[in-house]
C-alpha cells in the first residue's frame, strides 16, 4: 500500500487528530479564528476542522517532501488551500474534502 492510500484509508476510518497545531506557511494559512489575517497573496481557510485540515497539509507535506522545494512550495500549499476552500464553499463533508485533496494532489503530483 503506497501512503496516498494509507492517508486514504486514515481519513476513511476517521483516524486523523481533531486537536493538531494549525498550519501557516508558504501563503497558506489554516485556522479556526475568524479574525485571523493574511497578507493579500495568502490564501486564507477559516474552519471549525482546521485542526484535521491541517493535519491533511502536513501529511501531504510529509509525503511529498522530496518534491516540494524553496520555489514550488508556494504554488502547492496555495493550491492545497484553493481546493479546500472551494470543495467547502460546496458544503461538502470533512471527509469528502479531504479524500478530494488527496486525490487531486496524488493526480498532480503523482502517486507516492
Amino acid at each position: 500500500m503506497d501512503k496516498i492510500d494509507k492517508l486514504k484509508a486514515q481519513i476513511n476510518n476517521g483516524k486523523f487528530p481533531t486537536e493538531f497545531p494549525h498550519f501557516g506557511g508558504a501563503n497558506l494559512i489554516i485556522t479556526n479564528d475568524p479574525h485571523r489575517n493574511g497578507y493579500e497573496h495568502d490564501v486564507v481557510i477559516c474552519s471549525e476542522h482546521a485542526s484535521a485540515l491541517s493535519w491533511l497539509v502536513t501529511e501531504l507535506k510529509n509525503i511529498y517532501h522530496e518534491d516540494i522545494d524553496y520555489m514550488n512550495k508556494y504554488e502547492f500549499y496555495p493550491y492545497i488551500g484553493e481546493l479546500i476552500k472551494n470543495t467547502l464553499k460546496r458544503q461538502e463533508h470533512l471527509f469528502e474534502t479531504m479524500l478530494h485533496v488527496v486525490e487531486k494532489i496524488e493526480s498532480e503530483w503523482g502517486i507516492k
